[in-house]
């Protein structure tokens, strides 16, 4: 799905102009491009909304200025305030229609509460990959990639090749990259407190015998 944003072209940079953008409501952001980059503004309210649109999932913005020219762009980085949590700045990278490029989506798990791992053996789902760099045109880009868990035993993994195919999207990175697997219970050894009471009188045993063979 491709999603829309307004922007306004910006000239002044600087802190202090950041701090009044944000006071008016306005978030300062950069748009590179084939090459060169510019400085923009997008509404707050506007970018809180395509948030909730997107979902966390990969998505294409276009953006759109003041003059009419627009950018088809992916949300490249995103800042926020340590303290508040509202967004202090955006990065937005301009993509080619029409030509492959490359990018990062999120791998979501599905079937885990039928994981056999988990259901029969008491095993732990491990998602040690939470997103997957792959290559496609814009109009192919999916929003994220599942990865199937229900079948898995533990000790056994889904790797980068496991992942199911989408049409003119390729994978990158090792085929044998584990994405998620399913591990062995962590067992606690626990100590007897009998054993330790057994310990206690090992030494009292010693004194009473050295004591009577005096």
């Amino acid at each position: 799905m491709q999603h829309t944003l307004n922007i306004t072209n910006r000239e002044n940079t600087g802190r202090g102009v950041a701090r009044r953008l944000r006071a008016e409501g306005k978030i300062p952001a950069s748009l590179y491009g084939q090459g060169n980059a510019r400085s923009i503004t997008v509404s707050a309210v506007d970018f809180r909304t395509l948030n909730r649109e997107i979902g966390g999932g990969a998505a294409l913005v276009e953006l759109t200025d003041e003059k009419g020219e627009s950018a088809l762009c992916l949300v490249q980085d995103v800042q926020y305030h340590a303290v508040k949590s509202t967004v202090t700045h955006i990065d937005f990278q301009e993509v080619e229609r029409g030509h492959s490029f490359t990018t990062k989506v999120p791998v979501h798990l599905v079937g885990e509460e039928d994981c056999v791992g988990v259901r029969n053996e008491g095993g732990i789902i491990d998602h040690k990959s939470h997103e997957i760099e792959i290559r496609c045109r814009p109009s192919k880009l999916p929003d994220h990639v599942n990865a199937d868990v229900s079948g898995l035993a533990v000790g056994e993994a889904i790797h980068i090749a496991d992942l199911p195919v989408i049409e003119d999207v390729e994978y990158l990175g090792e085929p044998a990259q584990v994405i998620v697997s399913c591990q062995a219970p962590t067992v606690a050894v626990e100590t007897s407190d009998d054993a330790s009471v057994a310990a206690d009188e090992v030494p009292a045993t010693k004194v009473s015998e050295a004591e009577s063979s005096d």
